[in-house]
C-alpha cells in the first residue's frame, strides 16, 4: 500500500506543481481575471472535445466497447446515487447556502482534475474511461445540477449541446467505425488534447488564488463539505463500486479518481452566474483541492491494494 501511495502521491504532487505556478502566475499579476477566463473558454470548447476525440481515435474492440458500456452504466448509476446522497444531507438550512453545498457534494472536478490524474494513474484507458465519465457528468451537471443552482425546469437540450458531448458525437463514430483520422487532424487533435493538464492545473491555481484562504480556513461549513466529498462520498460509493464483478482494476481506480476528486470549479461558476453564495462556493473549491493532495492518493492507493 506505501508503493502505492508513494506512486500516487508523486502523480498527484505534479500535478499540484502545475497548480502552483498557476497560483504564482496570478499573484504576480502576469495572468488577470481576464486571461483565466479565456483560458477556461480555451478548455471548455477545444481541449475538451479533443481529449475525448483522442481517447476514442483506436481501432474497435468489441471488448473494449463492452467494457465502455458497462463503465458508462456504473458510473451513470453512482452519480445519481451520489445525487441522493447530496440531497439527504443538505436538507435543512438557507436555500442559497444548502444549493451550493449539495451541488459541491454531488459534483466532483473531475475534469479538469479527474481526467490528468487517471491517465497519469491508469495510463491511455484511464483517460478514455475518464473521458467517459465527464460525458456523464456533464449530462447531470446540465440538467439536474442547472435546474437546482437556477430554479429552472430541467432541460435535456443543454445537456446534449455542450462541448464534452460534441467530443462523444465525434469521438464514438471514429472508434465503432474505426475511421481513420487524417495524419494532420489527428496530430493537431492529439497536441490540443495534450493541453488539457498543464492548462487545467494552471486555472485552478488561478482559482485557487483568488480564493481569500483565510476566510476559508475560518469557515466550518467548507470543513464538513470537504470531508463529505473526499471522504465520505468515496467510503460509501468505493465498497459497492468494489463488489461489482464485471469492472476491472483500470476501471475501478478510473471510478475512485473521479468520486473522489474534489468539488468542481464549476460550483463557483454556477453559484456567480444564478446568484448564489459564490463566496461560500469559491471557499469549497478552494479548501477541497489543498486537502485533495492528501485524500486523492490515499484513496486510490487502498483501492489499488483492495483489488490487487
Amino acid at each position: 500500500m506505501l508503493h502505492s501511495f508513494l506512486i500516487v502521491f508523486g502523480q498527484t504532487l505534479s500535478l499540484f506543481i502545475m497548480i502552483g505556478v498557476g497560483f504564482g502566475m496570478y499573484k504576480a499579476k502576469r495572468i488577470t481575471d481576464t486571461g483565466a477566463a479565456q483560458m477556461t473558454d480555451l478548455l471548455l470548447y477545444a481541449v475538451t472535445p479533443c481529449v475525448v476525440i483522442n481517447a476514442f481515435n483506436r481501432p474497435f474492440d468489441p471488448q473494449t466497447a463492452r467494457s465502455i458500456g458497462i463503465f458508462a452504466a456504473v458510473g451513470g448509476i453512482f452519480m445519481a446515487i451520489s445525487i441522493l446522497i447530496g440531497r439527504l444531507v443538505y436538507r435543512k438550512g438557507e436555500e442559497n447556502s444548502r444549493t451550493v453545498q449539495r451541488f459541491a457534494a454531488t459534483f466532483s472536478n473531475c475534469g479538469f482534475m479527474g481526467i490528468p490524474l487517471a491517465g497519469a494513474v491508469c495510463g491511455e484507458m484511464g483517460t478514455l474511461y475518464a473521458s467517459i465519465f465527464v460525458v456523464l457528468f456533464n449530462l447531470f451537471q446540465w440538467t439536474y445540477g442547472f435546474a437546482m443552482m437556477s430554479g429552472e425546469k430541467l432541460s435535456l437540450r443543454k445537456a446534449i449541446i455542450n462541448p464534452c458531448v460534441l467530443g462523444l458525437i465525434v469521438g464514438l463514430p471514429v472508434f465503432l467505425l474505426s475511421v481513420n483520422i487524417p495524419s494532420p487532424v489527428e496530430n493537431a487533435v492529439s497536441m490540443l488534447a495534450a493541453l488539457n493538464s498543464p492548462l487545467a492545473m494552471i486555472v485552478i491555481g488561478v482559482h485557487l488564488a483568488k480564493a481569500d484562504l483565510v476566510s476559508t480556513l475560518k469557515d466550518t461549513r467548507c470543513y464538513f463539505n470537504s470531508a463529505l466529498r473526499l471522504i465520505l462520498m468515496p467510503a460509501v460509493i468505493m465498497p459497492m463500486i468494489i463488489a461489482i464483478p464485471w469492472l476491472d482494476s483500470t476501471q475501478t481506480v478510473t471510478l475512485a479518481v473521479m468520486f473522489g476528486a474534489p468539488v468542481a470549479a464549476s460550483c463557483a461558476l454556477f453559484a456567480t452566474k444564478f446568484r448564489r453564495d459564490s463566496t461560500l462556493a469559491s471557499r469549497m473549491v478552494a479548501m477541497s483541492t489543498l486537502f485533495s493532495i492528501a485524500t486523492l492518493p490515499i484513496l486510490v492507493s487502498i483501492v489499488k491494494t483492495v483489488i490487487e
